[in-house]
């Protein structure tokens, strides 16, 4: 259900509509072409910025469910003075504790399962 509510989601927002390839009154006026984007922008990712005015956003609940690639582009968004770790679900990690570190924890198909948070 998540999967498709996302899929619909991105579907609406990254992908202008379709344009017609072919000059009118020709065989190929049917045919179209959807633009996809080469580079995932930040600016096209769901959710608007949320840094505090002192930038010292600690969580991002709001990724929960996004592939991995968006969430770190949310997260860098917002902190971009943070190193982000990507952690497969169920892996070993440390314990200690930094300022300066988000970890990512993201399912076999590349989904964020926990929320982002710093340490």
């Amino acid at each position: 259900m998540l999967l498709a509510a996302l899929a619909a989601a991105s579907a609406t927002a990254l992908i202008p509509p379709a344009v017609a390839t072919a000059a009118p009154g020709t065989a190929d006026a049917t045919a179209t072409a959807i633009a996809v984007p080469a580079v995932l922008d930040a600016t096209a990712l769901p959710g608007a910025r949320t840094t505090d005015p002192a930038g010292t956003k600690a969580r991002w609940p709001e990724t929960l469910g996004l592939p991995k690639a968006w969430a770190e582009k949310v997260i860098l968004r917002d902190r971009p003075d943070l190193e982000i770790v990507h952690v497969p679900e169920g892996a070993l990690v440390t314990m200690d504790y930094r300022e300066n570190r988000v970890r990512i924890v993201h399912n076999p198909f590349g989904l964020v399962t926990q929320v982002p948070t710093i340490g």
